[in-house]
């Protein structure tokens, strides 16, 4: 029974380890680094494009210095905004692109898109360094199979 266990153990920490993320490589001195944060543990912020690209990626990649427009998609739980099972109202999910400019991204710094919902609004930020409000995020647009 107890080699069944630890095999059973070995397997998980193994499918564990898979999933964990890489470490972040240090900043490049020349480049700009983007990262992403949501207020709700379950609510995905991914990027979207960048200055018009599609991103392959869930972050965006470091970015040289200047002016840049980021979209992200972000797609959050809305409470009671879903249908009636067995007496019990379930949530539904929204999914919404969200644009960002900024003219002034400056070399070694990292800046953070900050993204909330607001019942079925989302707002979202482009946060400095020190965590203050550069910009706020516009709403591309909303709803399902985005």
């Amino acid at each position: 029974m107890f080699p069944l266990k630890a095999a059973a153990m070995g397997l998980f920490c193994c499918t564990l380890s898979a999933c964990a993320q890489q470490p972040t490589p240090p900043l490049d001195s020349q480049q700009v680094r983007i990262e992403q944060r949501t207020s709700m543990p379950l609510d995905q912020l991914r990027a979207y494009r960048l200055n018009g690209e599609l991103v392959r990626s869930l972050r965006f990649p470091d970015l040289p210095p200047g002016s840049h427009e980021l979209q992200v998609r972000f797609q959050f739980e809305v409470p009671g905004g879903g249908q009636r099972n067995g007496g019990r109202l379930e949530s539904r999910e929204r999914t919404c692109i969200l644009g960002l400019s900024h003219d002034d991204f400056r070399a070694g710094q990292q800046y953070q898109i900050y993204a909330e919902r607001r019942g079925w609004q989302p707002a979202a930020w482009l946060l400095n360094p020190e965590g203050e409000r550069l910009t706020r995020a516009r709403i591309i647009r909303c709803g399902p199979g985005l």
